[in-house]
């Protein structure tokens, strides 16, 4: 069994990830903000360190981070551009730095498809971050390695969150019986992963036996589905009404995971789409 250390662990993957961890017998500690009680003390740049001889007040040697806190909203960070690189960037670099005094032997961090040709300051920021954690592989006796999260999504997916997804905004409606939105012509392409092959694959990257020396992965299913396609999936189970609404500004139009070398490594997604919506479904249903 091992120490692990979750950065995020009330988030949306974090929490799941954190009590997974758990059930397998590992010892797991959790650092993050709770949205009643923001301070500075509990800000991630500055809660692994009380100052620079007390890094580990904690009293916790992890031996694998795990680091999923963020400010993951692209549209924030348009608008807050600077806040966003000091708390993805700068907090990023301190869960580094924390690794390197506190001995781990993995750093595992969450990043975005956002990172693969930015155009936001929040994958620009998760991109160097991915730079950061190679460097730290190349310079210190530490591993790394960054995956890049695609569409994550679930059936207990908070509407409105902010890795919220049409899935989760479509089934949110369903539960109220509220008109379902459709942007644009249905035609975009996503790459939706269920959030327990993205628990698999962390876990998988944490046990995995060799060195990934700062190693970038895309992690999704591999495959793209377009909207039109969940449109006429949840068509055929429940009678709804759909708005339709203009294509947002700045949305991609089609994106699908480069799994491949990611799959080398022995870990590949279980969940298919349809198995997905059909958890979604019974959700509603049940």
């Amino acid at each position: 069994m091992a120490n692990c250390l979750v950065t995020g662990h009330k988030g949306f993957i974090g929490s799941k990830l954190y009590a997974k961890l758990k059930d397998l017998g590992h010892e797991v500690y959790g650092v993050d903000v709770a949205a009643d009680n923001i301070s500075e003390k509990l800000d991630i740049r500055w809660h692994l360190f009380d100052n620079e001889k007390s890094f580990n007040h904690i009293n916790f040697e992890p031996d694998y981070i795990f680091h999923l806190a963020a400010k993951p909203s692209v549209q924030w960070s348009v608008e807050n551009p600077s806040d966003s690189l000091a708390h993805n960037v700068m907090g990023s670099s301190r869960v580094l730095e924390y690794a390197k005094l506190a001995g781990a032997k993995r750093v595992i961090f969450a990043s975005s498809a956002a990172a693969i040709s930015p155009t936001s300051p929040y994958g620009a920021h998760k991109r160097m971050t991915e730079m950061e954690c190679k460097l730290y592989s190349s310079l210190y006796d530490m591993d790394t390695v960054s995956l890049r999260f695609f569409n994550v999504y679930s059936e207990d997916q908070e509407y409105g969150g902010p890795y919220s997804t049409a899935i989760s905004a479509w089934f949110e409606m369903i539960k109220n019986n509220k008109p379902l939105r459709l942007d644009g012509d249905g035609t975009q392409t996503r790459d939706f992963i269920h959030v327990d092959d993205i628990i698999d694959c962390l876990i998988h990257c944490m046990q995995y036996n060799k060195n990934f020396n700062g190693e970038i992965f895309e992690v999704g299913t591999g495959k793209s589905h377009s909207l039109s396609e969940i449109k006429n999936f949840i068509n055929n189970v429940f009678e709804v009404e759909w708005q339709q609404a203009d294509e947002r500004i700045g949305d991609i139009k089609h994106s699908m995971a480069s799994i491949a070398n990611l799959t080398k490594t022995g870990w590949r997604p279980k969940i298919t789409l349809k198995k997905g919506l059909q958890r979604c479904v019974a959700s509603v249903t049940k």
